[in-house]
């Protein structure tokens, strides 16, 4: 692909709510503000969404950021509860990801919900180490405890009946580009810097949409067998021989070393189906409340509805205008996960592109 359509990082996570001033004020705490409010009627609604309730929606930014937005749709009728507060380990399963200062001071405020009566479950923080993904980072050796810096991760995941996150605390390295922390917001968080979805397939190429129709930058896949597993094994609750995949997607601007990597990529998880993976695909799609959908941008949206087409993704919608009056459309991946794709102002163009 000479130009790619995808402009930018991920736009949106969507998620959907009973209320939208509760819903907003939660993500207040992670520096989110609100800066947009939209409705739909129930027939505009079924041709963009395939739901047939009216919808209002808020959008909100982190800071000054172009990506990582969040979308909270309120549907009159909504279709179900959603996905709720079952595992991530789920064929259909999104979630997102947030960078933080202390992964200890939101477990903190998840401890003191859970007492409080909250539904929610979560995982111990887990230590991610980056020096066995990047061996150019001690000159080829191991790090040795106690004697270096020790370059890593700690991963929480928090799961309530809504919100599907995963917080990441950074040890020894602050790229550029990769998710600016609000020091003044409660959690001292950043935008969502990415998105991850599961699916249980054999098909090695289930994800070749991404690269191939997107035009996002393919960067890795890696195979990941239990006894190789850091975060993985807990979060995604892994059998001793079990094996996974992960496959991840970036903005096609994003470069190659630590500074010039862009925030806003996909981290999309496969297993086969010999994992027999509980089915949760059709309460996480549009309609239903908790993580529902995703969006990007494209550079010319009609174009991109033909190649979705040619490319394998089925209930390709119509060209429509969303709540906000951006012309859209969602259609299915062949991977089996609801989209929308927006069309970018000239500006966004301009501006996603340098």
């Amino acid at each position: 692909m000479a130009i790619p359509q995808a402009l930018g990082g991920l736009h949106e996570a969507c998620f959907g709510v009973p209320d939208l001033a509760d819903a907003a004020e939660y993500w207040k705490a992670f520096g989110y503000t609100v800066i947009g409010r939209g409705h739909l009627g129930a027939d505009a609604a079924e041709m963009l969404y395939g739901v047939p309730s009216a919808l209002e929606s808020l959008r909100l930014r982190h800071l000054d950021s172009d990506h990582g937005l969040v979308r909270l749709m309120c549907w009159e009728q909504p279709l179900g509860v959603g996905i709720g507060v079952a595992p991530l380990r789920a064929h259909g399963s999104r979630w997102v990801g947030q960078f933080v200062r202390s992964t200890l001071d939101v477990g903190n405020h998840a401890a003191a919900a859970r007492r409080a009566g909250a539904p929610l479950t979560d995982t111990a923080a887990s230590f991610i180490d980056l020096a066995a993904y990047n061996p150019q980072l001690y000159g080829g050796r191991k790090p040795q405890p106690f004697r270096d810096p020790l370059v890593g991760l700690r991963e929480y995941t928090l799961i309530q009946p809504l919100w599907r996150q995963a917080f990441l605390e950074r040890f020894h390295y602050e790229p550029k580009l990769l998710g600016r922390i609000d020091e003044q917001s409660l959690l001292r968080s950043s935008q969502v810097v990415n998105a991850s979805m599961i699916v249980a397939s054999d098909d090695l190429n289930v994800y070749a949409f991404y690269e191939r129709v997107l035009g996002l930058k393919a960067t890795s896949v890696q195979e990941i067998p239990y006894e190789q597993a850091m975060a993985s094994r807990a979060v995604f609750d892994l059998r001793e021989g079990e094996t996974h995949w992960c496959y991840v997607f970036e903005d096609p601007r994003s470069g190659a070393s630590a500074d010039s990597r862009r925030a806003g990529r996909l981290y999309l998880f496969r297993f086969p189906t010999s994992s027999a993976l509980t089915d949760r695909l059709a309460v996480s799609q549009p309609g239903h409340l908790g993580c529902t959908l995703f969006s990007w941008r494209v550079r010319e949206l009609k174009t991109f509805r033909n190649d979705c087409i040619d490319g394998g993704c089925t209930q390709v919608g119509e060209l429509v205008a969303d709540e906000f009056g951006t012309p859209s459309l969602s259609c299915i991946a062949p991977d089996g996960m609801t989209w929308v794709f927006q069309q970018a102002g000239p500006d966004e163009v301009l501006s996603l592109t340098s």
